[in-house]
């Protein structure tokens, strides 16, 4: 058995993301967030272990039993003699590259591309139409490295359902070109939007799509459309702009009329302020360079959440707590247990205790703390 796992980047407008490209050409991928999705993590665990044959990372019977769901359903392809191969780099069409879960070679001439879909929503498209599907078929046909393959099922497998689409009858060579082709009319589409000339015509929003989109909150034909429903929802407040009443600290405000005007006001800054903070951290994360002038990122510690009950409880009878106390300080914070270990610590003990409070709880693995997450703090001037 083959195994040719190997480390995935992602081509531009990967085959994955050809579904939404067909809706609108303008998709753009979200850029990944900092916290991986519990499925996504779900997801990387149950590939690797189908990947390498290593199931050491699974953290559940129930991800054990996905994967092995997933292993007695292509069981059933293997032949004697057949060649199986994991995680493996296809080229695809027009420079673009897309890796494959497994594909299972028979002697015969026929194979069966199986990819592993540990998603938690139902709406993979059929196998028959699959676009991801095609994309992959058009590059394993064309590679050197498969000229033995005559006929290629396609197989989608949604181990979180027990369910499974597939085509009904294989791909051949002779569907190569009008895969080809299909593709091609998909891409070409879409890199029209890459021009700085384009206009947003052939935008076309669609909700199963803006709500993945990157390019959503700068996209001119979801703003047509925001537009439209403000308009008809408002048509006389609507795109006007706000009043801004000569007083602005809200203390000094008595008018009613002033007071709306303020709160209008406030939603709106809200709104743009959380856009500048967000935008701000991400251009300072991505390069030094851009940290606005007189500030530096500052990694505040994740607040720390109880993991397991027994050994939280367990340390707890250790430093002379109760469960009361526990229940009290859990309604404010880890700071008012600490405390209370402080005032009950002799004399010259306080700190060395809480400190070793804090370590027994993470020997016991009774509580986490998430990583440090990042914000943009003014910097202190130096002390001469």
């Amino acid at each position: 058995m083959q195994n040719a796992a190997v480390e995935r980047p992602h081509a531009e407008r990967s085959a994955s993301q050809l579904p939404m490209l067909l809706m609108c050409p303008g998709y753009r991928p979200k850029k990944s967030a900092d916290r991986v999705h519990w499925v996504t993590a779900q997801g990387t665990r149950g590939h690797e272990a189908l990947d390498t044959g290593n199931s050491d990372s699974l953290e559940s019977g129930f991800e054990e039993r996905m994967v092995a769901q997933c292993e007695a359903y292509a069981h059933q392809f293997v032949e004697l003699g057949s060649t199986v191969v994991n995680e493996f780099r296809v080229e695809t069409t027009e420079g673009r590259w897309g890796y494959c879960d497994r594909l299972i070679v028979n002697s015969d001439g026929t194979a069966h591309l199986l990819d592993w879909k540990f998603v938690r929503a139902k709406e993979v498209a059929d196998a028959e139409v699959n676009l991801q599907g095609k994309d992959y078929v058009v590059g394993i046909l064309t590679d050197p490295r498969f000229l033995a393959i005559d006929r290629l099922h396609v197989h989608f497998v949604m181990p979180r359902f027990g369910n499974v689409t597939r085509t009904s009858k294989p791909f051949s060579r002779e569907d190569v070109p009008s895969l080809r082709l299909e593709i091609l009319a998909i891409l070409s589409r879409a890199r029209k939007t890459d021009s700085k000339r384009f206009r947003g015509a052939s935008l076309t929003p669609h909700a199963d799509v803006c709500k993945y989109c990157g390019a959503a909150g700068n996209c001119v034909a979801l703003r047509r459309v925001a537009d439209a429903v403000g308009r008809k929802y408002d048509p006389e407040g609507y795109g006007t702009k706000p009043q801004i009443p000569q007083e602005t600290h809200a203390s000094f405000v008595k008018d009613p009329q002033a007071r709306a005007q303020l709160q209008e006001l406030a939603g709106l800054m809200e709104a743009w302020a959380a856009s500048v903070r967000h935008h701000n951290l991400t251009a300072a994360l991505e390069s030094a360079d851009n940290v606005p002038a007189g500030y530096v990122i500052d990694w505040a510690q994740g607040k720390r959440r109880v993991t397991s009950a027994e050994g939280l409880l367990l340390c707890a009878n250790e430093y002379g707590l109760q469960a009361q106390d526990l229940i009290d300080a859990a309604s404010l914070s880890w700071t008012k247990v600490e405390q209370t270990i402080r005032d009950r610590a002799p004399r010259g003990e306080k700190a060395n205790l809480v400190t070793s409070f804090n370590q027994r709880l993470t020997e016991l693995g009774a509580i986490e703390r998430p990583e440090p997450t990042p914000k943009l703090v003014r910097a202190r001037p130096a002390i001469a």
